[in-house]
């Protein structure tokens, strides 16, 4: 009998040490890495459908996660998309762009996801581009968390010897890519075993400085009029050399024609910074050709080295419950339209890869495509609500987890859609995608310092104004304008915009009374 009672006790007691840890497993925080790369168009992965871009890696995280196809960058721009993404708030209400008039303040950077996961047990890292560029504390943005191995600024394709990439110097690799892989690796090792992690990963590629750089001091490689691996030292590296560079790209039938067809001169004057300085290799039909081959490899690149920190996930035991998310800034026109680029509104510009990968989802629930509409806003809010956080009042956007669970009841039938970047003579432009409609209204900008009364378009006419039919017309060709002038539908849009704009710049001077608001003192830096 005595025997017998102490078995049962025995017994009991592992019993509740079991269930204890199941219970416990069943209520770990994941961990949750972030990947954001940089001009990164929709549909360049081959699981998204890309008939010549090679990503094993990627494609498998996409088969065996959801992906978001339907997903709009909040501002299609490096900074403010940057902005956005980290306080989950549109510019029009954080004031963070290349051309506003404003400074991230320690205020607005209390709200951010990144500090929020920190504040709430979270192990924190950042790799790679910060890229807001603007912002108050300058020099301390590694303080804000426990790793971090970054840069401002933009970096290059060999960033060794960069004075913004000093964080790089003692790599083993030497290119950026590579070193991002590097760096994750590091963080991996150094991750602590009782707190749960959340790493921002902000690649380089495949930006234009990346693409620019790849055969250093070389004028004629650097506008992509000579092939990149006349450099010596890319012969026979695996992405960099010959990979499509067998004839099969295709480059837009567009390229190098009259851009005014699709937005007049007045609108936006493509010789003031277009097409004589940053995006000069995407009006010419040759340099095009290179720019494709030299962007694919790029995102070849970054698959080797995401492919290299799942292998990693796995060897170190922690592949069950790290959940990947990744998006890129924005996308990028490259010879459509005649023209190069970002900071407009096409969805060549403003959509978005993005995809999330769930270890912890059923098996029925892999592998799906949503295609309701999604904001970049939405990842901010579902990275918070992954590590058990309530998004605070101010962030604009839904968290995506009631869609990947099946309800899509009471999801947005429209979005919002807007793009401040007024340099190199672009227009402020704001709009609207509803259903397979998209609405678009321009007003001039061509300057730098913009504050909340240029944002005031009240009994304002649009300068331009486009209305696609995105069923119809995916490729955004034909500008319905004209035709649909006095329907009921452009009515409806019109108003629409107005009404979301009209309510932001409300939210924008409630937002002033709650947060820190710094001026900037200088526009220096106008890429």
């Amino acid at each position: 009998m005595k025997n017998r009672r102490q078995f049962l006790k025995m017994f009991l007691m592992l019993f509740s040490i079991l269930f204890c840890t199941l219970i416990q497993s069943q209520n770990k925080k994941p961990n949750i890495i972030f990947l954001l790369s940089d001009d990164q168009r929709d549909n360049t992965f081959g699981a998204m459908g890309h008939p010549i871009v090679k990503s094993p890696n990627v494609d498998q995280l996409i088969n065996e996660g959801i992906r978001f196809s339907n997903t709009y960058i909040a501002e299609p721009v490096c900074a403010s998309s940057r902005a956005a993404l980290f306080t989950g708030t549109y510019e029009r209400v954080n004031g963070i762009g290349f051309t506003s008039s404003y400074s991230l303040t320690e205020s607005q950077w209390e709200n951010s996801y990144p500090e929020l996961l920190r504040n709430n047990g979270y192990y924190t890292g950042f790799i790679g581009k910060f890229g807001i560029e603007y912002y108050t504390f300058k020099g301390n943005a590694s303080k804000k968390f426990d790793y971090w191995r970054a840069h401002d600024g933009w970096s290059k394709f060999w960033p060794k010897g960069l004075e913004n990439c000093s964080e790089y110097f003692d790599s083993k690799e030497d290119i950026i890519t590579p070193i991002m892989g590097e760096s994750i690796e590091d963080f991996l090792q150094k991750t602590p075993s009782n707190k749960p992690f959340c790493l921002s990963v902000s690649f380089s590629v495949p930006h234009g400085s990346q693409i620019m750089s790849m055969h250093p001091e070389n004028r004629q490689a650097e506008i992509c009029l000579e092939p990149a691996n006349n450099y010596e030292k890319l012969k026979g590296l695996e992405f960099y050399d010959t990979l499509y560079r067998d004839g099969k790209i295709e480059i837009p039938k567009e390229t190098a024609t009259d851009p005014y067809k699709y937005i007049p001169k007045r609108i936006i004057d493509q010789n003031k910074g277009r097409a004589t300085q940053t995006y000069i290799y995407d009006y010419n039909t040759i340099s095009c050709n290179e720019h494709y081959i030299r962007y694919y490899q790029q995102i070849s690149g970054m698959d080797k080295v995401i492919g290299d920190m799942v292998k990693s996930l796995e060897e170190k035991g922690i592949a069950d419950n790290t959940i990947i998310i990744f998006a890129s800034d924005h996308g990028l026109l490259m010879g459509e339209y005649g023209m190069g680029g970002k900071a407009l509104l096409y969805d060549l510009a403003s959509k978005i890869p993005c995809f999330i990968y769930d270890p912890r989802l059923p098996e029925n629930k892999k592998g799906q495509n949503i295609e309701e509409l999604v904001s970049s806003l939405d990842l901010t809010s579902t990275i918070l609500e992954y590590a058990g956080i309530e998004s605070p009042k101010e962030m604009q956007g839904t968290s995506l987890t009631p869609l990947i669970n099946g309800n899509n009841k009471n999801w947005r039938k429209e979005l919002f859609l807007e793009s401040f970047f007024t340099g190199r003579d672009n227009p402020f432009c704001e709009g609207i995608r509803m259903g397979d409609w998209k609405y678009i209204r321009m007003y001039r900008g061509g300057f730098w310092g913009y504050n909340e009364t240029h944002l005031d378009f009240n009994n304002k006419k649009p300068d331009f104004e486009q209305l696609f039919n995105l069923k119809d017309d995916p490729k955004e060709m034909n500008n319905l304008i004209e035709q649909y002038e006095g329907s009921k539908l452009l009515v409806e849009l019109r108003a629409k915009t107005a009404n979301y704009a009209n309510t932001m710049n409300k939210t924008r001077e409630d937002y002033k009374q709650t947060h820190e608001i710094a001026l900037r003192k200088k526009n220096k830096n106008k890429k």
